[in-house]
């Protein structure tokens, strides 16, 4: 008999954010992660390799082979995007537009960013937001660089960008997984119930062993407030998002 959590965990088919040994910090290859993913009967993946900024992440040469990119493999549908890096607080992405307008999706993030307080920060990461290229918002609540995120929410509500709840964050051994995150997890479900409104929930893999690694996010639904109704789950609601 299938547990509570692994009920929940089936119905999540895609898994749209993760790295591949081309980030420069990750272990598995294309071929690897697409075979995982099917082993995991996950519909549709993203590979989302860092923007060129992040040390060790690919030159912008490798994100302009989307054309060569395979679609399908292992009968997986696949995207291929970047999770770029915000510069600075314009918003600007570490990828130019004639790139990021070839990606099939586009997170967006801090990374290495200098903290500039939370205001500052907020300007950054809504400028990111309201980029066109721009579909994800990665970790949004990190304790590590503070933002409002509350305006956040709303911003990305009004652009319809989506906001990421990243399953990585949550292993137990990781330090990352602290309250004041969650406090503010729990604000930004909080507005997005309120309009229903949906969010994405990615495992930021960084080897196929760690794809639709869900479990001890979903452990904590019931403390954030969460269920699998408030996000994405099929490919057919990710095509639809994207074509909005």
């Amino acid at each position: 008999m299938k547990s509570e959590i692994q009920k929940i965990k089936d119905k999540f088919k895609i898994d749209l954010h993760m790295h591949t040994i081309a980030s420069g910090h990750a272990f598995s290859t294309l071929n690897e992660m697409a075979r995982e993913a099917a082993n995991k009967k996950l519909e549709m993946i993203a590979i989302t390799d860092h923007g060129p900024t992040t040390p060790g992440a690919p030159i912008d040469t490798y994100f302009r082979c989307g054309d060569r990119f395979p679609e399908i493999l292992y009968g997986v549908h696949i995207l291929f995007g970047t999770e770029a890096n915000i510069l600075n607080t314009k918003g600007e992405l570490d990828l130019p537009e004639f790139i990021l307008q070839k990606l099939d999706i586009v997170i967006a993030g801090f990374h290495d960013f200098e903290d500039l307080g939370i205001d500052k920060n907020t300007e950054a990461m809504i400028g990111a937001i309201k980029n066109p290229y721009v579909n994800i918002i990665s970790h949004p609540y990190s304790s590590k660089i503070e933002v409002d995120i509350k305006k956040v929410s709303k911003i990305a509500m009004e652009n319809n960008v989506l906001l990421e709840i990243n399953a990585s964050f949550f292993y137990k051994k990781r330090k990352a997984n602290d309250r004041n995150a969650h406090n503010k997890i729990k604000k930004m479900v909080t507005i997005f119930k309120k309009h229903n409104k949906k969010l994405i929930l990615t495992s930021d893999a960084h080897s196929a062993s760690e794809i639709k690694k869900f479990d001890e996010v979903i452990e904590k639904f019931p403390e954030l407030g969460l269920s699998e109704n408030d996000f994405l789950l099929t490919k057919k609601d990710i095509l639809e998002f994207l074509k909005k």
